[in-house]
């Protein structure tokens, strides 16, 4: 059972990355704790009555509490409690826009977690069985795999990542990943850093070089990426589990906003991704492009 909670949190810090993405901390413990690999948060911007609906965003990371000297703020510096929810976002409408004036203090509200993430007890065996776990991101899906990445690397799983967006300023989080993987692969469409167009161009030259191999996908971007990865993973013959992207008007499953087609007969062709998912296996997914939105 996904533990979830209705929190007013206040912003600890409001960091500006490059073009246009911010990092969010907000002080939020029991959310924290609650927190597994590729769960989402709704946020609500406070006394906005022209912002009517929350926001859906991946939880990018959890952390512990930082002392004002800098430190862990914690009596066991072994372990200490995890008490900060990171949301990496990239200002593209009204929203966001207004998320970027966030101040440390001020207050959001936040429902989390929620969604099925990336729950290593689904995928740890095909982790273990697979050479390697190769990550595919586009954009801001980025932010879905940063938690997972952490538990492979813990448990001794070989990872490579392939990120792609539409210039260097896109590609954020590079550092965090760096001591994760093994291997980093970058795609930019204008040609600013790493392979000049789409990073499944270089992702399915990567599975064709290595055809005796046996990989694990897990990816999380725009529809057109999720749909040419999946067209790859089972040309040659990979397993893929999806972070699905669509409008939510709730995020708890009421709304019904959210529905995919999956397989599956009545009421069971269709799940909802703020609920059965984010996440699935592709091979579930029916891919029709009316079905969820490409942008």
């Amino acid at each position: 059972m996904v533990m979830m909670y209705d929190d007013t949190v206040a912003v600890v810090e409001n960091r500006p990355l490059t073009g246009g993405h911010f990092l969010l901390s907000v002080h939020s413990p029991r959310q924290a704790q609650a927190t597994r690999p590729g769960q989402f948060a709704m946020v609500r911007l406070m006394n906005r009555s022209d912002v009517l609906l929350r926001r859906p965003m991946s939880i990018y990371d959890v952390a512990p509490a930082k002392s004002k000297a800098g430190g862990v703020a914690s009596a066991s510096r072994l372990r200490p409690p995890l008490q900060i929810i990171q949301l990496l976002y990239k200002i593209v409408g009204r929203g966001t826009r207004l998320m970027a004036d966030l101040e440390p203090g001020d207050k959001v509200g936040l429902i989390a977690p929620l969604g099925h993430g990336f729950f290593p007890e689904e995928y740890l065996p095909e982790a273990q069985d697979a050479d390697e776990v190769v990550h595919v991101a586009g954009g801001i899906g980025i932010a879905a795999l940063l938690l997972p990445a952490k538990d492979l690397a813990r448990a001794g799983i070989r990872q490579r990542l392939f990120f792609g967006g539409r210039t260097r300023d896109d590609l954020v989080a590079l550092d965090e990943f760096k001591p994760l993987v093994s291997g980093m692969v970058l795609a930019t469409e204008n040609g600013s850093r790493g392979h000049q167009g789409y990073i499944t161009k270089p992702l399915e030259e990567f599975l064709r070089r290595n055809p005796s191999k046996k990989y694990l996908l897990m990816v999380c971007g725009p529809w057109a990426m999720l749909d040419a990865t999946v067209k790859l993973a089972k040309k040659y013959g990979h397993r893929c589990l999806l972070s699905m992207e669509n409008r939510m008007g709730c995020g708890v499953g009421v709304c019904l906003g959210c529905c995919i087609r999956v397989d599956g007969t009545g009421h069971g062709a269709y799940q909802r991704v703020c609920t059965e998912g984010p996440v699935f296996w592709a091979e579930r997914v029916i891919w029709e492009a009316e079905n969820i939105s490409k942008t």
